[in-house]
């Protein structure tokens, strides 16, 4: 087996002159012999109201879905109260998503997915990642990409065009750039260039306002992502899903530790990019890498709101507000049929 990987870090620098370190490209000469990892999920997300509410309605994208780099072994969700109504739905992108409704007087609402998933190594040949960006554009994907790849190529409702984005766009992707070191790149100068602060937005801030502040969160480091791919004309996406919980030494490929991931304790979001030869190939700017087996995928789409974990309409009396709690265990665990060390 022949590995190689890319690690440029004093080249680049951001707006105060600091360098800053990209992280390393995963790519392979050859088909990796790693093993899948398995995890355990579980994601609560709970609902207190100061008066009892009379009903419920609301849809979850919390389903794992199946990806070349993923396989859902088993899942299911659980809501407190008893719903009158829980059923799944798969949308134009393939999510999967749960529609509930609970018709009665309650005070609270749990909801609870559980699933076991596997997830695959991913390493990039090298022959596509180190082709011009402009290879990547549309007119080159060639009958065998789907059309509806399209769709992650023009501005969407949450990631409209704007000068800012397009500023970014240009510093990183120059012309005749590769674009494994384009994306190594943008995923290093958000990193850097803007400060994780869960204080500093809500699901309703706009791009505008997080690249005027360059304060925010994984939501906001993607769209970020996103628009400034989408600026160059190439095909991005808005995922979502969620980070392994369990603490390790070390990280995978020279990142920081497992336990110091940020993202860990919630929902997570990262963007992906299409590259013809090699597929889509995700970069999560929030904590520097490039996706690897700490992250499990639930859904994509043009940008947050055609995925947000759980959102819906409550009905009850005028004061009835709530207050929101969402914890998330990603745990490793043996192979089904293995016996633990």
């Amino acid at each position: 087996m022949s590995e190689n990987t890319h690690d440029a870090t004093a080249a680049e620098t951001n707006r105060a002159g600091s360098p800053r370190r990209r992280p390393l490209l995963p790519l392979r000469e050859e088909e990796t012999a790693v093993e899948p990892l398995h995890y355990r999920v579980h994601h609560l997300t709970s609902y207190h109201y100061a008066k009892p509410v009379s009903r419920n309605y609301g849809r979850a994208h919390i389903e794992p879905r199946a990806t070349p780099h993923q396989r859902v072994l088993s899942h299911e969700v659980a809501v407190d109260p008893t719903p009158a109504r829980l059923t799944a739905h798969t949308d134009f992108y393939g999510n999967s998503s749960t529609y509930l409704l609970v018709d009665s007087p309650h005070t609270r609402l749990d909801v609870h997915s559980h699933a076991r998933v596997t997830v695959a190594e991913r390493r990039y040949p090298i022959e596509p990642m180190s082709r011009p960006w402009e290879q990547c554009l549309p007119e080159h994907w060639g009958a065998l990409l789907p059309e509806a790849s399209l769709d992650f190529v023009h501005p969407s409702p949450r990631i409209p065009t704007g000068t800012a984005a397009r500023e970014i766009s240009a510093e990183v992707f120059t012309p005749g750039r590769a674009i494994g070191e384009c994306l190594a790149d943008l995923t290093a100068l958000i990193h850097t260039d803007f400060t994780y602060d869960s204080a500093a937005t809500t699901v309703s801030s706009t791009l505008e306002e997080v690249l005027a502040a360059r304060h925010g969160v994984c939501q906001d480091f993607s769209h970020v992502g996103v628009a400034a791919v989408r600026a160059a004309g190439l095909a991005a996406r808005y995922v979502s899903g969620y980070l392994r919980t369990a603490p390790s030494a070390e990280g995978a490929l020279g990142t920081a530790p497992v336990g110091e991931m940020i993202g860990s304790a919630a929902s997570h979001a990262w963007l992906s990019v299409l590259v013809p030869g090699t597929g889509w190939v995700d970069i999560d700017p929030t904590n520097r890498t490039f996706v690897d087996q700490r992250f499990v995928t639930t859904a994509w789409g043009r940008d947050y709101a055609d995925v947000p974990p759980l959102k819906g309409i409550v009905v009850g009396p005028p004061g009835a507000t709530s207050t929101l709690d969402v914890s998330v265990e990603v745990v490793p665990e043996p192979p089904a049929g293995s016996s633990p060390e």
